[in-house]
């Protein structure tokens, strides 16, 4: 009894750190970030030199939620104010939406639709794939299905190896898991979609993680690098080493932060595990480091996209999300992609 009383508050905490705001549909759309000129199709004239070729880098940047998540809700983003604050600095940037609620076996060809969208629009011949989260199950998803349309893939947060909050909900026994499955099933139906909460929350158990990154392997075409936050007042020590850290990263070295009361559950969980882990209250760095790893930052996972609403992270801690994520797309472009 204990254990399915475990599992069902967990399903209500990940509810609660998925969701922010009011649910309203927000099916899928194709937003434009500005709209591109094409050269000339008179095949008899010659194009000017700035106009030759338009598709190689900077590539455009789509960004890609996690669990629960949404393009928008009325004037709510996912990544808060990010993509507005990445605009301004000059990048291209797209908002993709999928099933909040389902298997990343869904959600990936649901991305991967939307990037080849935004890949046609734009006429560029690659893009840099950022994911948040679950997100990063389906960024390389796309990557292992279109990898010479990828430049880049860097996962933030995102569980790779699983996560001990999901392993904990799918071993709560029948009753329990069907009680996580209704809750948050329900909130996927609020949002137009026919979702599928058990599969997802497999999907990110540990196992369910190792068997789905067996058959999307990476692409070798593609560079892979994550980032990830880390909380509970950790300074993450050697978990969080890395020696191709950029300095946007590596500057945050001495910064505390505390996990958001609205992550408690799950911070809980991974609190009582020995070892202890480094995590972000609901991903552990040593399961989110893949590919390159550029290290750490103090957040915790609603931090990590400027939720709540953009709140300050915890006292003391001068992490700012939107220069955050100004950085990582500067450096993304100053490495050639």
């Amino acid at each position: 009894m204990r254990r399915r009383g475990v599992a069902t508050t967990l399903a209500a905490g990940l509810l609660a750190a998925s969701c922010v705001g009011d649910i309203e549909t927000a099916r899928p759309d194709l937003r434009r970030s500005a709209d591109l000129a094409r050269p000339p199709s008179d095949a008899g004239a010659e194009a000017p030199a700035d106009l030759e070729d338009r598709s190689g880098p900077p590539y455009p940047i789509v960004l890609v939620h996690g669990m629960g998540g949404f393009r928008k809700v009325g004037a709510i983003d996912y990544f808060y104010k990010v993509p507005d604050a990445l605009r301004q600095s000059g990048h291209d940037v797209w908002v993709s939406q999928q099933d909040p609620i389902n298997d990343s076996e869904v959600r990936g060809p649901e991305v991967q639709a939307f990037v080849e969208k935004v890949l046609a629009q734009t006429g560029k011949a690659k893009v840099n794939l950022i994911g948040h989260s679950q997100g990063g199950f389906a960024v390389r998803f796309v990557a292992s299905r279109i990898g010479d349309r990828v430049a880049s893939v860097v996962t933030l947060a995102s569980p790779m190896k699983g996560t001990p909050a999901a392993d904990v909900a799918t071993s709560g026994g029948p009753g329990a898991q069907q009680a996580i499955a209704s809750l948050l099933d329900l909130y996927g139906a609020l949002n137009g979609y026919d979702s599928n909460a058990r599969a997802q929350i497999a999907r990110l158990s540990s196992k369910g993680a190792a068997d789905f990154f067996a058959r999307h392997p990476d692409d070798p075409r593609v560079a892979y690098f994550s980032i990830t936050g880390r909380s509970a007042g950790s300074n993450g020590d050697t978990e969080c080493s890395s020696p191709k850290s950029p300095l946007f990263i590596s500057r945050f070295e001495v910064v505390l932060d505390s996990i958001d009361p609205v992550l408690a559950v799950p911070s809980g969980i991974l609190e009582g595990l020995k070892p202890k882990p480094v995590h972000d209250g609901l991903v552990t760095v040593a399961s989110a480091r893949h590919g390159t790893f550029l290290g750490c930052v103090p957040a915790d996972h609603m931090d990590e996209v400027n939720q709540l609403l953009g709140d300050a992270p915890g006292a003391k801690n001068t992490f700012d999300a939107l220069r955050f994520y100004r950085d990582l797309a500067a450096w993304l472009v100053e490495n050639g992609y």
